[in-house]
């Protein structure tokens, strides 16, 4: 508690967000390479529909992980 108290009031804006923005950023960027995979190995299917679908569930789950 005392580490977020102090990264709030103590440390200079640019480096807090640095700070807090680095693990989302990695974390989007894991979301976004398993996506691609398994528009890869669907798409290996040839089915239009399964790929449409993997495609549209990618920023359904981004607006879900933002809501929370």
């Amino acid at each position: 508690m005392n580490d977020k108290k102090e990264l709030f009031e103590n440390t200079p804006v640019t480096k807090a967000i640095l700070t807090l923005s680095v693990p989302t950023i990695i974390s989007q960027l894991i979301s976004v390479i398993y996506n691609i995979a398994d528009t890869f190995y669907v798409g290996r299917t040839g089915n239009p529909y399964m790929i449409a679908g993997v495609s549209v569930s990618l920023p359904l789950f981004f607006m879900t992980i933002s809501v929370v």
